[in-house]
């Protein structure tokens, strides 16, 4: 009878590690979900992005933090605009499996952390390329148009609250 619990006991316990092994293997929502990022099209839709930002958000005054690690042309390209333009940015920081694992579930910061939450999801439907920018509670999302080897916003930026 002993042996038949610690053998339940085991797989359960091996079920559990595997998912949790598997939940930091998982892809985040957020980023770019585009195939081979064209880097001049990435360039002009952060430019736009910007432009709105700065339309909204005092740039002195502004601090945003990412919600995601940043590896593609249009975030590298936004970061580098929203920091010229004279914004705080707190990039993430990409955690390995073990860090992630051996981390203490809901840690309380010692310290809050000042500014806005940024994140972004970029996607594409054949010429159609989709902007959806989260700053804290507030969405904007914008669609972007390719014309001749060129890239044109197709709307208005459309303001979620």
């Amino acid at each position: 009878m002993m042996n038949k619990m610690i053998t339940a006991s085991n797989s359960v316990f091996i079920l559990m590690l595997v998912l949790l092994l598997l939940n930091g293997c998982a892809t985040q929502p957020y980023g770019s979900f585009i195939q081979n990022p064209s880097t001049t099209y990435s360039k002009v839709m952060a430019d736009d992005v910007t432009a709105q930002i700065v339309r909204l958000y005092p740039a002195a005054n502004t601090q945003f933090n990412l919600r995601h690690v940043i590896n593609d042309p249009f975030g590298n390209a936004l970061i580098e605009n929203l920091r010229l333009e004279g914004f705080a940015v707190q990039e993430a920081i990409q955690q390995s499996i073990q860090q992630q694992i051996f981390a203490a579930p809901h840690q309380p910061d010692t310290e809050p952390q000042k500014g806005l939450a940024l994140s972004y999801i970029i996607d594409q439907s054949g010429d159609l390329y989709h902007v959806k920018l989260m700053i804290d509670d507030m969405r904007l999302s914008r669609a972007f148009s390719v014309q001749a080897d060129s890239i044109y916003p197709a709307g208005l930026w459309v303001r979620k609250e």
